[in-house]
């Protein structure tokens, strides 16, 4: 099973604010998007970032088969926390020591 062709973020900087409304702004340097095991129609996806003063940090995301109208039957980036297995949770800790991002 092949990954669908999501949007590449890698090199992309993200302008945003934080819980408490400050600027929030960091660049992705490096990322992994694989397909769930669980779930052919979600797919987790690992940002390694590093932030605008230089402090490198992490984003797990998910896309999913949208169901609205709007989206519907498409890939599209979940809103909300993503939900995984154990085993799915193994698979990308494998992914980030794989990566030497730890």
């Amino acid at each position: 099973m092949s990954t669908p062709p999501f949007p590449k973020r890698l090199g992309k900087k993200t302008k945003t604010k934080g819980i408490d409304g400050s600027p929030f702004v960091y660049t992705v340097i490096d990322e992994d998007i694989f397909l769930a095991k669980s779930n052919p129609n979600k797919a987790f996806c690992l940002h390694k970032i590093i932030h605008e003063n230089g402090k490198e940090g992490f984003r797990i995301g998910y896309y999913m088969i949208a169901h609205k109208p709007r989206m519907k039957g498409k890939w599209a980036w979940g809103q909300f926390a993503p939900m995984m297995t154990k085993e799915e949770m193994l698979e990308i800790i494998d992914r980030l020591k794989a990566k030497k991002w730890f």
